[in-house]
Formats: C-alpha cells, structure tokens, sequence
C-alpha cells in the first residue's frame, strides 16, 4: 500500500510537501531482546511510602530554550477560534473518580508523568516510577510496584506508559532506561493485567525522551524526543504478544519537518481507538508547524504516513508529508523550564506543555469516514493565557486528510485551560481533558465535550469538575509532563488521568469515568440543579429510595439508574407529592460499586446523584 498524493482544494488548502521523492525508506533496521517471561504481576512486593521529600527524583528530560524566532507570527493578538458560545448542555455526573497515587507513594519522583489504560476489568496506572492496578470501581488489585521490580530493567528512570491492546485483549508497560538508552516494554500474557508479561529491551542509538507509544492493526508506534537519529518507529506488534526472541523495531526519519525550537520534540502516533479500520490502513503520524518558528511561513499541521513491512523489513517507508492549514495561533509561550502557568501564593510558574500534540491523537473507523483528534496548547488571549486548540481531522478508507472542525476551549474567565486530552466514543462524541487554573485559582482537573450532531467547532458541555484545585508547587516549574485519556472497550466511556497538587509540593493523580450520551439540551426556562435536590439512600436491605425535592412543579419525572459502563440497569417513574417525587428500586443482582441515579421529565430536567451500592 503505496501511494503518491494529489492535491486536495476542500475549504482549506491541502497539499503535497515538495520533496523529488513522494516516498522514503526506512532509516534503521534492528531488533529488540527477550528478556523473559515476569512473575505475576500481583506477586510482586509493593512499595513502602517515603517520609522524606526533601531531595526529589527529577526525571530527565530533553529541553530547548530558543525563544520565538518571528515575532510577527500570526495570529498577532487573540486565538481566532477562542470559543465565544456558552454551553449548551449540562454535563452528566462522573461515573467514578478515585485518587490514583501520590508523590509519597511514587518513591519521591517529580514530575508524575501519569498514564493509564483502562480494560474490560482493571485499570492499570503508572507514574514516575510505579504501576499500581485498580478494578473498575477504584478498588486497589495489586501493585503499588516499582517499574524497577516489575520491568526486571535495574532502573527507575521514568517516563512510564499504560496502554490497552484492545485487538489482542492485552495490557502494555513501558518505561526508558537512561544507561544504554533502551525502551523497556512488558506486554501482558493473558487479559489479566495482574498476571505475566513478556518482556522486551530495545536499546536506541540515542536517549529516547518522551516517548509515546499507540495502537495499530499492524504495529505499536512510537515517538520519541531525541536530539540524534531516528525519531519515530515501529515495533512488531504480533511478534511482541507472541513472545518472539527479537522483534524488529523500524525507525524512520520525518522528510520535511521543522523541530520546535521551544520545548520538547513531539510529534504523535495515530492511536486507534475501537477495533474497526479500513484494509491496509497506514500507519499516521502527526506534528503541528507554527509560523513563530524558523522555516515556517504559516500555521499548519502535518501528516505522514508509515508503510511499515515486518515480513521484509527493507520495503518499510514513509510518506512525504501532507499539509493541512489550520486557522492561525500561537503556541509559543515562556522557554521550556521557566514555566507558563501562575499559581497563587508563589510566584512559581508551571510548565503547560505547549508546543507539543498531546498525548494521545486518536483516530476511529465509522462507516461513513474516518475522524483523527489532534489537540494542543495555544495562547487565546495574545498575552500568554492558554487555551486548548481542538482539531478534528476526517478521510474515507486510507484518502487525503481534510479538517472537519476546528476549535479552541477557553472561557473568559481569565483561567489557562492545558495538558488536553481527547477521545472520541462509538457515536462520533468527543471529550477533552485538561488542567485549569491561573493565579487566582489552584490548578484542577476538568473536563467538556460534545456531541457529534452539536454545532461544529464549539464544546456544548458545561465544565465539569474531576478535582478542584487544592494546593500549589512552589519549587518546580515541572508538572505533567502529560495526561491520557483512553476508552473503555464498552465504546461509550472515557477515563482519564492526570495529577494536581493535594497539599504543597505533592502532587497526586486522579483517574475518573464519565460519558457524554443522553445529556440534555439547557433552556433558559429549565429547572436547574438550584431548582431541585436529589438524594438517594438505602431503606431496609437490598431496597434503595429515590427522593427528589423541587421548588418548581416538574410534572412527570422518571429516574434511571446507570452502571460504570454507562448501561441502563433500572428505570421508573417517581411518584409525585407536591413537589416532591420519590420512588425505590432493589439492587438484586446488581455487583457492588459505583453506580449514577438521573431523574429528569421531557421538558429538558435532568439531575443526577451518584450512589455506592454495597
């Protein structure tokens, strides 16, 4: 599957990158190390908590300090796109929300760079340096484990990534290891990701920073941040569930590309999210090109495609790269490593992770077409207040790239909205992530969506809260370096990660639930969770009341009660007394855990109130 690419006009220009060549072989050729086969996950030791937080384990990084080389780089002033329109709808409770881990608990290291992927059963987590497993309604399974344990790799360098196989029904962990610069991956045995992995070292030619790792139907792509050599690669995905001695990892240069000169080198995998994909689709990378750096004359992203051969390895290439205009912005703040975010009561500065595609860009097959989320870092406001450009890219099977929407979150509230990440469920809806805060609020986490038949280019849900902003970092700009959101293999929910800080200089992650189906439209007429209390309480054995109090007369109300996969277990009418509605169902069969009641009518209420069944 190798094909040149023609000249797209759909709106907005796309077209080929001149190069004499539409196509380029691949750079390097090597192949990675079995190391064996773990002990089951749940039998290793965990940690002990550290007392002592005065020295912290600083994860390395690679950095680049440039400032912006073109001062008049458009857009010279406010984001084009900041988003002017209210929401439309109310947000639905979070299904689940539960701490992940902290600093204490992580061995001390800074920052946590969380990841997490969620399965049919678990939730397996990591940070700078653990892996701690949960089950779906935050109950702790096994772990937490050093990565140094765990990996069997002698080091606890950092940089760790979860991902969930969801075509070989696998768990994936990764970290780096700074003394031979290798990549140290375990890929689980069996579903179970407290069982064994199979592990693989694959020592690079240069320290592989920031590595981000997706899933595809031929290969696990991988991204890194290093100065030297290849940056983007192939690992033989069958070879590595199978067990194989030496699976081939492919690198490959990007022909034409312009590095950032500000922060980090990122440029992201697609990760495909569903099982669904077109015959012989490529493998995608994307990378975002801003016109304040040099050899940039306009904002734009770009799109190359992997041709990736593991039978004959030599036959791998990549594409030239396909340029897609997108409408002006800044994604230039502060150099890396003096930080872009106030906090209040310090004058310490967190870093945002701009200048980068966030963590993951994933992509879906839908019948009809293709839709590819990109999102990053831009400044909305023309003085450094961040806001989160949002792209949705579509094709047909394996056609040309076009822009669908494009939008960026902000309110204007004054608050830096950052450190995004999206997913896009079985219905075309998509949720976005981030951290919120500025120098008169903590930073918190948050998150806002939209439904695919809502007006294009805007974000219809409310902001809702995952955690409020508690405390504050006051001697480290580091904080991230990144969240992930991930789908559950139900199609309809989203879990996401991400830390805040729970008391000064400690930080700790937050892992939480939520789905975006059956919200509501808002009408200024409505009643409004002001309007009406909703309370639900056990009466007597498996038999749970459903209470609602109002101050308006709501007419007919109805309740359902939904599981953590967004399922519809139990459903009635409420009777009514006054303004009061009230009605009670029997847990029965139903397995302990988290579950939401919503009461609503048809005339746009709805409130809801997540309750514990034990």
């Amino acid at each position: 599957m190798k094909r040149n690419y023609l000249l797209l006009l759909a709106g907005l220009f796309t077209f080929v990158f001149s190069h004499a060549q539409s196509e380029f072989q691949a750079a390097s050729i090597e192949y990675g190390t079995f190391l064996g086969e773990t002990l089951p996950f749940r039998d290793y030791p965990t940690v002990e908590p550290v007392t002592d937080m005065g020295d912290p384990i600083v994860i390395r990084n690679n950095m680049r300090r440039a400032p912006k080389s073109n001062p008049d780089a458009l857009p010279l002033g406010p984001d084009p796109l900041a988003q002017q329109a209210e929401p439309t709808r109310t947000s639905r409770e979070i299904l689940t929300n539960f701490i992940g881990t902290n600093r204490s608990e992580a061995g001390n290291a800074l920052p946590p760079d969380p990841s997490g992927a969620v399965g049919p059963n678990h939730y397996v987590h990591g940070v700078n340096v653990i892996i701690k497993i949960f089950d779906k309604s935050g109950n702790v399974l096994a772990g937490p484990t050093s990565l140094s344990t765990f990996l069997n790799s002698g080091n606890n360098d950092g940089d760790p990534i979860v991902m969930y196989d969801q075509l070989a029904d696998r768990f994936f962990v990764s970290q780096f290891r700074q003394s031979d610069d290798a990549l140290i991956i375990g890929v689980s045995t069996t579903p179970d990701p407290t069982g064994t992995y199979n592990l693989y070292s694959f020592p690079l030619d240069a320290f592989p920073d920031y590595p981000h790792y997706t899933v595809w139907p031929d290969a696990y792509y991988l991204t890194a941040n290093k100065f030297t050599g290849n940056r983007i690669f192939a690992l033989d995905r069958a070879a590595m569930i199978a067990g194989d001695p030496n699976p081939t990892i492919i690198g490959f240069n990007l022909p034409g590309v312009v590095f950032n000169p500000n922060t980090v080198f990122s440029p992201e995998p697609a990760n495909l999210v569903g099982t669904a994909s077109p015959a012989n689709v490529p493998g995608y990378i994307v990378y975002l090109q801003d016109d304040a750096w040099s050899g940039v004359s306009f904002d734009h992203i770009k799109i190359w495609e992997i041709d990736v051969d593991f039978v004959t390895p030599g036959n791998s290439t990549i594409s030239a790269p396909s340029l897609i205009a997108v409408q002006p912005f800044d994604g230039t703040f502060f150099p890396f490593s003096v930080g872009d975010v106030g906090q209040p009561a310090t004058s310490q500065k967190l870093d945002s992770q701009a200048g980068i595609i966030s963590y993951m860009a994933n992509y879906r097959s839908f019948g009809t077409h293709n839709s590819f989320l990109v999102n990053f870092n831009v400044d909305v406001d023309g003085s450094n207040r961040a806001g989160i450009r949002w792209i949705e890219l579509r094709n047909t099977g394996t056609g040309p790239w076009s822009i669908h929407q494009e939008g960026t979150w902000t309110r204007n509230d004054g608050e830096s909205r950052f450190m995004g990440s999206m997913g896009i469920d079985m219905n075309g809806n998509i949720a976005l992530a981030y951290s919120r805060g500025s120098t008169s609020n903590m930073v918190g986490l948050y998150y806002t969506g939209r439904l695919e038949s809502d007006p294009l280019g805007q974000m219809s849900f409310e902001e809702q809260t995952i955690q409020e902003g508690i405390s504050f970092q006051s001697f480290s700009n580091r904080y991230g370096d990144y969240s992930q959101m991930t789908m559950d293999p139900d199609d309809e929910t989203f879990w996401f990660t991400s830390q805040y800080f729970q008391s000064v200089n400690n930080w700790t992650t937050k892992i939480a639930a939520f789905n975006l189906e059956n919200i509501p439209i808002l009408g200024s007429g409505d009643a409004t969770a002001g309007d009406a209390e909703l309370a639900v309480s056990p009466l007597n054995g498996d038999v749970y009341e459903v209470f609602l109090s109002t101050t308006r007369e709501l007419g007919t109300v109805q309740y359902e009660l939904i599981d953590i996969q967004g399922r519809k277990v139990s459903n009635g009418v409420l009777s009514q007394s006054g303004t009061n509605h009230r009605s009670t169902f029997n847990k029965g069969s139903l397995s302990a855990g988290v579950y939401v009641v919503r009461a609503f009518n048809n005339s746009n209420f709805s409130l809801s109130k997540k309750v514990i069944i034990k």
